[in-house]
C-alpha cells in the first residue's frame, strides 16, 4: 500500500489527540486527503480497528474527504465521541 507511512502516522496522532482531550471512545473519524492518496474509508477503518482498537466504538465510521492538500498529509478534520467523566 502506498500510504502505509501517512495511515501509520494519522493512527499515531488519533492516539495522541485523544489523550490530551480526554476522549475514551470514537463513534466517528472524518479526515482530509489530497486526491491522489490511495487512503480511503475501508483501509484506514481496518487499520484504526487492528490498531487503535481499545479506542473506537462499536459502530465506528471514518469518513474520507478529499481535498487539494500536499500530498502524504491528512489533516484530522472532527472527531465525535465519548469522553472520560472526571
Amino acid at each position: 500500500m502506498h500510504d502505509t507511512y501517512l495511515i501509520n502516522k494519522i493512527s499515531k496522532s488519533l492516539n495522541e489527540i485523544c489523550t490530551k482531550s480526554n476522549i475514551c471512545k470514537i463513534t466517528q473519524l472524518t479526515i482530509v486527503v489530497n486526491h491522489s492518496s490511495h487512503v480511503n474509508e475501508k483501509n484506514l477503518q481496518e487499520h484504526l480497528i487492528e490498531n487503535n482498537k481499545d479506542l473506537l466504538a462499536n459502530e465506528f465510521k471514518v469518513i474520507v474527504q478529499r481535498e487539494d492538500i500536499e500530498n502524504q498529509t491528512a489533516i484530522i478534520h472532527s472527531i465525535q465521541g465519548e469522553t472520560f467523566e472526571e
